[in-house]
């Protein structure tokens, strides 16, 4: 007969081991889910530059750069900060930029990389996919990285983003912004699922207009993830209530959409749902609720325009392009606007009647010149325009010149009330429903009073230039493929065309226009805030010219170090409620988060449980029995 003493000892055994148990299984479950977004800092760490080391068969890159448009995948071997994935996908990406790019000399493409394009298990420290963005038309090179900060500021749901250097087979390819793709891990990582509808909106529908109710009749609103289920999303419903007075708090995150636009107005984000192209955005459904995602912002800072012309001196830059979309560079040159202390009314540059007339090259490009001869392009006088540069083409100077100039009128003063570019505000449904409504007009105010007080401002952002310049310079000045100088990129940190300096008068606008102290009269048009709609046809092409080599010596040994205040840590905006809608992370639903207790933890803890339960029974009933 089994003692007493024997049955308790093999209690105790038990009750240790399943207490053993408990105390391991939850951290395994941290690191286990710590693990899953680590790719947070481990690959997109905003304190120093990662490296991107890219091996590739020469002859598939050289028929990648030579075949730029076809966006084919080619299988690459991957090394970041030294973490080596083999067998992943890469290709060239981008619209306009890439067109841009195939017609110049350059072959600085915007890359993208898809780890588990071959597959499925296969991620960099969580990460499935990745975008490597070549600044395209942006000097400074920091209009995106700094849009995005502002948006975590306050509280959207960014993707991760940091500098990056690039090799390819050894040979040195420049500085890029690495971004994290929005995917199904960016969903998981933000709103603790992805088993909703994202959709990303570009063409035919983005508008957010109610067409019907007929899904497929909105072509351009692309549904990216669990698309065996579209019939079950509510997108149709969602667009009547925007457009017809429907309960809008019943299918959109209003307040995480005020947040939204009031970062979007502030920094004159107008390659986007505010602008004529109605794009550069993602939806998000989560059980019936649409949330926005940020995306693509090297436009930003009035970057959508500037004192530019092509060679016949069109201030408006036109390409039709797929999607029924079309691309466009509107002016903001103030030359025509009129300013006063009590109305900004900003007037067309160009009559609608006194446009130049159209051309097309053989590429299908529009051009838009004074005084070329219809059949081959050249001038009716024999002589070259533009500098000398083939007809048809844009010099990268020139586009330069156009994207570091920061300090427009019409971009300082871009309306706040009317926040839309190129269109009206009826024109975009899901803002003007928004701005219609006195209580959420009056949180996004809120919003854009917070920004021009606490981060868009001169010191805030001279921090912040400050130390990506101390990051950067290095590798700005080592990069053989950089579109723009050195010297270009410093003027974008200090100085009077400085994104400080922006800032600067910016929230100074910004603030009087709240006060009623500034008022912009709105008129929609093809300019900042009025004219008559331009020509849809005028596009560009422009001609770089590379830097020369470089010594690969001269590339920094060790990224040095950046510590802004209020740029790597500091405040994070905390998320407001508005009409019973709370932003991402902040309801009711159970969030995962990069830290805690999993679900397969937490099923193996009950098994183990059950497990105990029984043996302890088994154990009680031998004892009673005597055995």
């Amino acid at each position: 007969m089994i003692k007493n003493r024997v049955v308790y000892s093999c209690m105790a055994i038990l009750l240790a081991l399943f207490i053993v148990m408990l105390a391991i299984l939850p951290n395994i479950g941290i690191k286990t889910k710590s693990n899953e977004f680590s790719y947070e800092t481990l690959v997109f760490n905003k304190n120093k530059v990662t490296t991107v080391d890219i091996e590739i068969a020469e002859e598939d890159w050289e028929d990648m750069l030579e075949n730029a448009e076809e966006e084919e995948f080619k299988q690459a071997n991957i090394t970041v900060n030294g973490k080596r994935v083999e067998n992943v996908a890469i290709r060239t990406k981008g619209n306009i930029s890439l067109s841009s790019v195939v017609n110049s000399d350059s072959d600085r493409y915007s890359l993208k990389i898809d780890f588990d394009y071959y597959d499925h298990t296969k991620s960099l420290f969580g990460l499935k996919k990745m975008n490597l963005n070549n600044n395209y038309s942006d000097s400074t090179l920091m209009r995106e990285y700094i849009s995005y900060e502002l948006m975590e500021k306050m509280g959207l749901p960014t993707p991760a983003h940091s500098y990056m250097y690039i090799t390819v087979n050894g040979e040195e390819r420049g500085l890029y912004l690495g971004v994290e793709a929005v995917d199904e891990t960016f969903l998981a990582n933000n709103y603790g699922s992805n088993s909703g509808f994202l959709f990303k909106p570009d063409g035919v529908g983005s508008d957010l207009q109610y067409i019907s109710d007929n899904i497929s009749d909105y072509k351009g609103i692309n549904l990216k993830t669990n698309e065996g289920n579209s019939d079950k999303s509510k997108l149709v419903e969602m667009l009547d209530a925007i457009n017809n007075d429907g309960d809008i708090e019943k299918y959109i995150d209003v307040d995480e959409m005020l947040r939204y636009f009031a970062v979007n107005t502030a920094i004159v984000n107008l390659d986007s749902y505010q602008g004529r192209l109605k794009h550069n955005y993602y939806l998000y459904e989560d059980k019936g609720v649409f949330s926005i995602i940020p995306w693509d912002y090297n436009m930003s800072f009035g970057g959508l325009g500037g004192d530019i012309k092509t060679a016949g001196g069109a201030n408006i830059l036109n390409k039709s392009i797929d999607n029924d979309e079309t691309f466009e560079m509107e002016s903001m040159d103030s030359a025509d606007s009129i300013v006063n202390k009590d109305t900004i009314q900003q007037k067309q540059q160009f009559p609608a009647n006194d446009t130049p007339p159209l051309i097309n090259d053989q590429d299908g490009w529009n051009i838009g010149q004074d005084n070329l001869n219809q059949d081959d392009g050249t001038p009716q006088d024999g002589s070259q325009q533009n500098g000398g540069l083939p007809q048809g083409t844009m010099n990268m100077d020139m586009l330069m010149d156009m994207s570091s100039n920061l300090m427009s009128d019409s971009a300082i003063n871009f309306s706040i009330k009317d926040p839309v570019f190129g269109v009206t505000l009826e024109e975009r449904p899901l803002l003007n429903v928004l701005l219609s409504n006195d209580e959420y007009r009056k949180v996004y105010e809120n919003y854009l009073e917070e920004l021009a007080k606490k981060y868009l401002t001169e010191e805030y952002f001279q921090n912040i230039t400050n130390g990506l310049s101390a990051m950067l310079t290095t590798y700005v000045e080592a990069d053989p493929t950089k579109f723009s100088t050195t010297a270009q990129f410093l003027e974008g940190v200090q100085g009077e065309n400085s994104l400080p300096e922006f800032a600067k008068q910016r929230s100074a606008s910004i603030l009087k226009q709240l006060s009623g102290e500034l008022v912009i009269e709105a008129n929609p048009g093809n300019d900042m805030q009025g004219g008559e709609p331009f020509p849809e046809d005028f596009a560009f092409k422009f001609d770089s010219q590379l830097p020369e080599d470089f010594d690969p010596s001269q590339m920094p040994q060790g990224p040095p170090q950046m510590n802004v205040e209020g740029n790597q840590d500091g405040d994070i905006h905390k998320q407001g409620q508005v009409g019973g809608k709370i932003g991402p992370n902040k309801g009711n639903e159970q969030v995962v988060q990069p830290s805690g207790i999993d679900k397969n933890t937490t099923i193996t803890s009950g098994v183990l449980c059950i497990v105990l339960l029984l043996a302890l029974t088994f154990v009680f009933r031998f004892n009673r029995r005597g055995i």
